[in-house]
């Protein structure tokens, strides 16, 4: 009881500030309710949540945000693995070269955004690659890689905390059986740093598929395709309906839980035998 009394302020606090909201998007999410008449309220239950995932638009959505969400992780995963190692093997500006990685990732996202589009658009890039008319299309690859360009920092560091959980003892142990550089990769360097690994990809993937800076810069209502979370704003902050933008966002919930827990097991490497 001792231990309780303990834990007790902490789970007050983690009811309050995830619990609550989370019960409260629910409920609304039972319901319709304007936004122009907050007060003309009515209980359809789970009307709101049949309509959505009946409709072509919603699935086109999650197929685009998996295919931006898999695109960034992927792209960071491989660039940050090769700033960890290069990193790894600096000696002299080793603390300040941590410091620089990271430099991106407190850009603020639409800031961001704004930056790669229009260097696509009408600036370097369009300038480099003779670009034209990019288009919609175009214009959302570029928020994409502006996603890549400010998480690489942050999935270096993480991947270098996996990286200096190498043994050198093992990896020289490896060289002197003779194991070539793919094998050492894959027997002792990756399911050395499997953990890191892990965490980089969830975290890197929840937070690519929240991203909505970048899809409403180039968002067209008019577009068959669409992300999720420009769904969410659509639904709640010009079609004004906080039902359907609570029941979108309490689907979203649930969609990266279902992304976080089928990650998780996929991204465990285990040491082969």
């Amino acid at each position: 009881m001792r231990g309780w009394r303990w834990l007790a302020p902490a789970i007050l606090v983690l009811l309050v500030v995830t619990v609550w909201p989370i019960a409260r998007l629910v409920w609304t999410s039972l319901h319709t309710q304007p936004l122009t008449h907050p007060d003309d309220r009515s209980f359809v239950g789970l009307d709101t949540y049949v309509d959505v995932l009946t409709t072509r638009s919603w699935w086109i959505a999650v197929a685009a945000t998996l295919a931006i969400v898999a695109a960034a992780v992927l792209l960071q995963l491989v660039l940050g693995l090769a700033f960890a190692a290069a990193i790894r093997r600096l000696t002299l500006l080793w603390p300040v070269t941590r410091v620089l990685v990271l430099l991106p990732f407190t850009m603020l996202s639409v800031v961001s955004a704004v930056m790669w589009r229009d260097a696509v658009t009408t600036g370097f890039a369009a300038a480099w690659f003779d670009l034209d008319d990019v288009g919609a299309t175009g214009q959302l690859v570029a928020v994409v890689l502006g996603e890549v360009w400010r998480g690489t920092g942050i999935t270096a560091v993480i991947l270098l905390a996996g990286l200096l959980r190498v043994s050198t003892s093992l990896m020289a142990s490896a060289v002197a059986d003779g194991a070539t550089a793919w094998q050492r990769f894959r027997l002792v360097v990756l399911p050395a740093m499997a953990p890191a690994l892990a965490v980089a990809t969830t975290y890197r993937a929840l937070d690519a598929l929240r991203m909505l800076e970048g899809p409403l810069l180039v968002d067209d209502p008019r577009a068959d395709v669409r992300t999720v979370p420009a769904l969410v704003w659509d639904a709640t902050f010009s079609r004004f309906e906080l039902g359907l933008g609570a029941a979108t966002s309490v689907l979203l919930l649930l969609f990266a839980a279902v992304l976080a827990a089928v990650l998780v097991p996929l991204t465990r490497v285990r040491r082969v035998v």
